[in-house]
């Protein structure tokens, strides 16, 4: 087992290197099923469901492996269309094989899959839109799914979720006829995946719409191909909450806020000045926010995304005044919170939301994390404590983080990742 040991109360400066979208990157890994080829995705971070979903392929018959930063899938041999339980059970993106196995194979079998506890994440989006073009689903020690003759038709999705939304796409590339998806997910993930699927021959168009519409074609392209995901949005406002409750100076590249400057001005208005250096850079000065962050409602994409709502907390409990954080998204999301409150924060949970009344100072703590988001504030906190803080349950972390200790340690953070 791991932690950090984390002494706050430092400014931060420098420039912030971006990994590619986790959120992009584990949907494209389930798609590249679909290939029948290779497979070579760029700026790929290198964090634990990533080698959870590649091992996922190789128990398929697939290869899968690392040339520095690029991830090579080699998907022409594929041979299975049951997922092991010992992987499955570990991450919720395994669900994102079933549409891609579906169209390949015509089956697909796996148990529920696992990931951060933050609430209820049923899967019967996923099993109501698949049924709508025809896949038959059965349930028992393990859910299975058939496809029968797909047919395109009009899906309107109960809720605008992402992993269904990315299901849909990848189980009707090749039916017969047209799909539409309404009422889909937006987020800048969804336009990866339409992406990459179009450039291995699909014919996919509306993604980041609330319509996507799938022509059905006969077959895929089996060529070898790159695909570089969009920078991880999630990540670049970790660091902007960051640099807030901190202060300081940080450089990131145009493309990496590319789909976070919103947050940035929401930071901006209260905390940080933004400066466009040229084509290339902006700069994001921070001071400690003097003021709360008022009202803040989690909300599907283009709205604030509930993958920020824990670092918004934690940056909020060292804002002078008060903020309110609503999670409309995962509304028993707030598990985290009696750790945070160990460094003396001011934080009351109420339903769905939380209430934080900003302190000019918190002290360090011994906290422990149980999910990825939750561990991000706990981070976040302990580096704007006054003294030394101690971070476990760093696995949660390195889930959706590519070696954020030594980021940190790069823009003048104290962290030291330590063995116990």
């Amino acid at each position: 087992m791991e932690r950090f040991e984390i002494v706050g109360g430092q400014k931060l400066y420098g420039e912030v290197g971006i990994s590619g979208a986790k959120n992009s990157v584990l949907p494209l890994i389930a798609a590249s099923i679909l290939s029948e080829g290779k497979t070579h995705i760029r700026n790929c971070p290198k964090i634990y469901d990533v080698e959870v979903m590649t091992e996922i392929i190789k128990s398929l018959g697939g290869k899968a492996y690392f040339d520095g930063n690029t991830l090579i899938l080699d998907t022409a041999d594929l041979n299975g269309s049951e997922l092991p339980e010992k992987l499955t059970g570990q991450i919720r993106a395994s669900l994102f094989t079933v549409g891609p196995l579906l169209t390949r194979f015509g089956k697909a079998a796996m148990c529920l899959p696992g990931g951060c506890n933050i609430g209820k994440r049923p899967i019967d989006i996923h099993v109501a839109a698949l049924r709508e073009i025809g896949v038959g689903v059965t349930y028992g020690e393990y859910t299975t799914f058939r496809r029968y003759e797909l047919e395109g038709k009009r899906v309107v999705l109960r809720f605008p979720s992402v992993g269904a939304t990315e299901n849909l796409m990848m189980a009707s590339v090749k039916s017969r006829g047209i799909t539409y998806i309404v009422n889909c997910a937006k987020e800048p993930e969804i336009i990866d995946l339409q992406n990459y699927l179009n450039l291995i021959g699909a014919k996919i168009s509306g993604a980041g719409t609330d319509v996507i519409t799938v022509e059905g074609v006969e077959k895929l392209y089996s060529a070898e191909v790159e695909f570089t995901p969009s920078p991880d949005r999630i990540e670049a406002g970790t660091f902007i909450f960051l640099g807030a409750a901190c202060g300081g100076e940080l450089e990131f590249s145009v493309p990496s806020l590319r789909n976070s400057l919103f947050i940035a001005k929401i930071v901006g208005n209260n905390a940080c000045k933004i400066i466009q250096k040229d084509d290339k850079i902006y700069i994001l000065k921070f001071i400690r926010p003097k003021k709360g962050f008022g009202k803040i409602v989690t909300a599907p994409y283009p709205g604030f995304p509930t993958d920020l709502q824990p670092q918004l907390v934690a940056c909020a409990s060292v804002a002078d005044g008060m903020t309110v954080v609503e999670d409309s998204v995962f509304p028993e999301r707030f598990g985290y919170v009696k750790e945070l409150k160990k460094t003396g924060a001011d934080l009351s949970v109420y339903a769905n939301a939380c209430v934080a009344v900003g302190r000019k100072t918190i002290a360090g703590a011994c906290m422990s994390a149980a999910d990825l988001r939750g561990g991000a504030a706990m981070v976040i906190a302990a580096l704007a404590a006054e003294g030394k803080s101690i971070v476990g349950g760093i696995g949660h972390i390195d889930r959706g983080y590519d070696r954020i200790d030594e980021k940190l340690r790069k823009i003048g953070a104290k962290v030291a990742r330590i063995e116990i």
